[in-house]
């Protein structure tokens, strides 16, 4: 199919450079291509949010390319096309809702008809996926293409932290289309998925205060593989609009591997990872950003029915990228401030145990200078206050007067002039 340069849609809603910010309406965004406003009225048809459904219809249209497809090696190696989504929302806020919507949106045909959804498992699965058992180890993948999914963000999390677990490690290969599996020694168990052999999505659902198992591994880059999208619609109108009809979009067949990328995506990768390699004061975590919008620009170009990244597919990638670092930063927001109330729940429980101890430490030094006293009484009547007091350790002695005043009050001790003794 012939490739349309679609820039001049955009050059009224970016700043040239097309990635620094994004509409102050979104209405130019779901508005500049009509695939994105049938998303968008589709979305509000089903009561779900319009960025979630637009995120699953991503994942998919990518899930129908073929996986020797992929973007250029501008750095390092080639790029996997394959792409990870998370929806984010509070339990029950839609997420499920959200993708059986988007099947209904989008009648999608590619290369790739039969790419299924499944549950995220173990590792080992993942890799069985595309060749199950009994796969001759010359055969081509039986499986071409798969789309996971983990309904809770904490279901991922109790995969990957069980012992031996190889999952988190997989999950990271499948995003950049490395190879998969492991070179066991018994065959029955070995498994190996070549690289850009295999075409894989991952959804995840985020619930914003269990969203730490993956903004904890920023220093990995996890959180920046993620394009996060949100579950919600502050703008859902009253009255839902009537759903249309699913639309047709047809996948062409790259004609050309790697996918063509439009020049501004080239240059601002290309600058970033300049400035990483001089040492210059940027986050060198932003590449896998980039890399992201380059996967979000290429599913966009595809939803379009074209084979190569343009210029407006690049700015409309920064639009979704925005909406996800805002997602993903009001995630982080929750997080951090449930960890402060925690922090601060646990600073007052333990200041009332050092009082409660404090107490109880003073209740036992008055309680010995009580027998300390008793004690000296009893084995010499008619004391005056001072063999008394010396009588007592020095620790106690601070005590003195009080737990004196406490006996004769309970009338334990009685006072003869300045002599005291046992009444």
């Amino acid at each position: 199919m012939t490739t349309i340069d679609r820039s001049d849609e955009m050059q009224d809603l970016f700043n040239p450079d097309g990635t620094d910010r994004e509409p102050e309406d979104d209405d130019d965004f779901w508005t500049v291509r009509p695939v994105l406003a049938h998303i968008r009225t589709s979305a509000r048809a089903r009561r779900v949010a319009p960025w979630g459904l637009l995120g699953v219809s991503l994942l998919r249209v990518l899930a129908t390319v073929e996986p020797s497809v992929h973007l250029p090696a501008i750095v390092g190696g080639t790029a996997s096309l394959n792409l990870f989504i998370g929806l984010v929302g509070r339990s029950g806020g839609g997420k499920g809702a959200t993708e059986a919507a988007a099947l209904d949106a989008l009648d999608i045909t590619g290369p790739i008809m039969d790419a299924p959804s499944l549950p995220v498992g173990s590792g080992e699965g993942i890799g069985r996926t595309y060749r199950p058992h009994g796969t001759e180890s010359d055969a081509p993948n039986p499986v071409r293409s798969a789309i996971f999914t983990a309904g809770e963000v904490d279901t991922l999390a109790a995969l990957g932290s069980r012992t031996g677990s190889t999952l988190m490690g997989q999950l990271r290969h499948m995003y950049m289309g490395e190879t998969l599996g492991f070179s066991n020694a018994g065959q029955s168990t070995r498994i190996t998925v070549a690289r850009h052999t295999y075409r894989a999505g991952l959804i995840v659902g985020i619930q914003p205060l269990k969203a730490a198992v993956l903004l904890d591994d920023a220093d990995g880059g996890t959180p920046q593989r993620f394009v996060w999208l949100p579950v919600t619609d502050p703008r859902a109108p009253s009255t839902r609009p009537d759903a249309p009809p699913p639309m047709t979009i047809t996948v062409p067949r790259a004609a050309a591997t790697p996918m063509p990328v439009a020049e501004t995506a080239r240059a601002a990768i290309d600058a970033h990872r300049l400035a990483t390699l001089r040492g210059e004061d940027v986050d060198p975590l932003d590449g896998h950003k980039l890399l992201c919008q380059l996967k979000v620009a290429a599913a966009l170009a595809l939803l379009d029915e074209r084979d190569a990244v343009g210029e407006a597919d690049w700015s409309l990638a920064a639009v979704v990228m925005g909406v996800s670092a805002m997602t993903r930063e009001a995630c982080r927001r929750a997080v951090d401030e449930r960890r402060r109330r925690a922090n601060r729940a646990r600073a007052h429980d333990d200041a009332e145990r050092a009082e409660i101890v404090a107490e109880k430490e003073d209740e036992r030094l008055d309680r010995r200078a009580r027998e300390g006293i008793i004690r000296h009484l009893d084995r010499h009547p008619d004391s005056t206050r001072a063999p008394i007091r010396r009588s007592l350790k020095f620790e106690l002695r601070t005590r003195f007067d009080s737990a004196l005043d406490d006996l004769i009050a309970q009338e334990v001790v009685t006072s003869i002039g300045d002599t005291f003794r046992l009444a």
